[in-house]
C-alpha cells in the first residue's frame, strides 16, 4: 500500500523529522473562535448527531493553534505510540507507551525523559513487558510506571535506576492500566475477568485495598485522597472514593449508558474531573465525549463544546485553568484541547502530522490514536503527547504549550 506524506513536523519514531521549536516555528494561521457552552455544570447530552468515525474531509479541516509546538522526541523503534505523560518540573517529564508494534504483534515497552533540553530512552528491566498503560511522578527520585506483557508489571524510577515489580506474580489474567504516587506511596489500577482491583504499594509490599466490579482505568492522589474510574458493569460511569488510611467507598454517578471514565485529575477534595467517552453502540467505534466534575457534594455531567469524538487525558492548574486532551471526531487528524477557565469552554487544535492520501494503508492512517496531557509544575507550560495512525503505520509524537 502506499503510505501517506507526512507533513514536516516531527514525529517521535523511526522516521523521525527535525521539528523547529516553539521559538523558531512560522505560526499557524490563528485557530478560528472556539465555540462557548455555558459554565461547567450539568446540561443536556449533545445529541448523537451521527456517528464518531471521521469523513476523509473533515480530517485537517480547522486550523491549528499557534501555541502548540511540535518537539523532537527521543528515537524509538518501529511503530510507536505514548499513551500518558506526567510531569514534577521543566526538567522533569515522563511519558510511556510501546514500540516496535505492528498489526500482528503487541510490542515492546516504551519510556522516555525531557530532561529540559531533549526527549531519551530510559530502557527498562523487562524482558517480557509490551505495552506502559500509565506513569506517575511525585519527584525527580520517584516515578512509577505501570504495564503488562506475559503478566502485570509495575518499576519505580530512583533517580538512577529502576526497581520492577510484579504486583499479581505470575499470574496472567490481571492487567494494569493506570498508576498514582504521592507521599512515598503508589496506587494502582487493575483488571481481572471478576472485576477490578486497586493495589497500594507501601513500604516495599503490595497490598490489595479495593475490589469491584466493572472495570477501572484510572487513578489519581492528591492530599491524602484518592479517586479510581472506570466504567460500571452496567456499562455506566464508575467512581470511587479512597482516602490514604485506607477507607473507600462507591460514589453515586450519572447513569450515562454506554459510558467509561478513563482519566480523572483531583483539583481540590471538592473539584474533581473525569473524562473518556460514551460508546454509541456496543461492539462498534462510534463515540461521544463524556466529562464528569464533582463539586464536594454530587458528580454532575458537563457540557463540552465537541458532539462526537473521545477524551483521553486531563489536567490542571486550578479551578480556573483546566485542560483536556482527546479526539473531535471531525477534526479526526488533529488533537482536540479543551480549555476551562472557570467560566466557559474554548477548543484549540494541535497540528495535522498527517495529509490523507488516496490509497493509505488503513481508514486510520491520517487520524489521531492516543492522547495524554500533564501540566508542568511551577510554570504555565504544558505538555501533550499521543499517536497517529494504526497497526502497521502508528507514530508517536510530543506537542508542548
Amino acid at each position: 500500500m502506499v503510505k501517506p506524506r507526512l507533513v514536516a513536523i516531527a514525529i517521535v519514531g523511526t522516521s523521525l523529522l527535525t521539528a523547529c521549536s516553539a521559538d523558531r516555528a512560522a505560526a499557524p494561521a490563528p485557530t478560528p473562535a472556539p465555540a462557548r457552552t455555558s459554565p461547567g455544570t450539568t446540561g443536556t447530552p449533545p445529541p448523537p448527531g451521527g456517528r464518531a468515525s471521521a469523513s476523509p474531509a473533515a480530517t485537517g479541516a480547522v486550523a491549528a493553534s499557534a501555541a502548540w509546538a511540535t518537539v523532537a522526541g527521543a528515537k524509538l523503534s518501529g511503530q510507536t505510540a505514548l499513551v500518558d505523560v506526567a510531569a514534577t518540573g521543566p526538567g522533569n517529564v515522563w511519558a510511556v507507551g510501546y514500540q516496535d508494534s505492528a498489526e500482528d504483534r503487541e510490542g515492546t515497552p516504551a519510556a522516555v525523559r525531557w530532561d529540559g533540553n531533549r526527549w531519551g530512552e530510559v530502557a527498562l528491566p523487562a524482558a517480557d513487558l509490551e505495552h506502559l498503560e500509565g506513569v506517575s511522578a511525585s519527584g525527580p527520585d520517584d516515578v512509577w510506571v505501570a504495564g503488562n506483557g506475559t503478566i502485570a508489571f509495575a518499576a519505580r524510577w530512583n533517580g538512577r535506576a529502576w526497581t520492577a515489580y510484579t504486583p499479581f506474580g505470575a499470574a496472567q489474567d490481571y492487567r494494569l492500566t493506570d498508576v498514582a504516587t504521592s507521599g512515598g506511596k503508589a496506587w494502582f489500577t487493575a483488571t481481572r475477568p471478576s472485576g477490578a482491583v486497586v493495589l497500594e504499594w507501601k513500604d516495599g509490599g503490595f497490598g490489595n485495598v479495593l475490589d469491584t466490579g466493572g472495570s477501572l482505568e484510572a487513578i489519581t492522589a492528591k492530599e491524602g485522597h484518592l479517586w479510581a474510574v472506570g466504567a460500571s458493569e452496567e456499562r455506566t460511569p464508575l467512581v470511587w472514593h479512597g482516602t490514604a488510611d485506607g477507607n473507600w467507598e462507591s460514589m453515586e454517578t450519572p447513569e450515562v449508558a454506554g459510558g467509561r471514565l478513563d482519566r480523572v485529575w483531583q483539583i481540590s477534595p471538592s473539584d474533581v474531573w473525569a473524562v473518556g467517552q460514551i460508546a454509541v453502540e456496543p461492539g462498534t467505534p462510534e463515540t461521544l465525549p463524556l466529562v464528569m466534575r464533582w463539586d464536594g457534594r454530587s458528580w454532575t455531567r458537563v457540557e463540552v463544546p465537541v458532539s462526537r469524538g473521545a477524551l483521553h487525558g486531563v489536567t490542571a492548574f486550578g479551578p480556573g485553568d483546566l485542560w483536556i486532551s482527546g479526539i473531535d471526531a471531525d477534526h479526526s487528524g488533529q488533537v482536540l484541547f479543551l480549555h476551562f477557565d472557570g467560566t466557559a469552554w474554548t477548543r484549540e487544535y494541535g497540528p495535522l502530522f498527517r495529509t490523507r492520501a488516496e490509497e493509505q494503508q488503513y481508514e486510520e492512517t491520517d487520524d489521531i490514536n492516543h492522547t495524554g496531557i500533564a501540566r508542568v509544575p511551577g510554570t504555565g507550560a504544558l505538555w501533550a503527547v499521543g499517536s497517529v495512525g494504526r497497526g502497521d503505520d502508528e507514530e508517536a509524537f510530543a506537542l508542548r504549550r
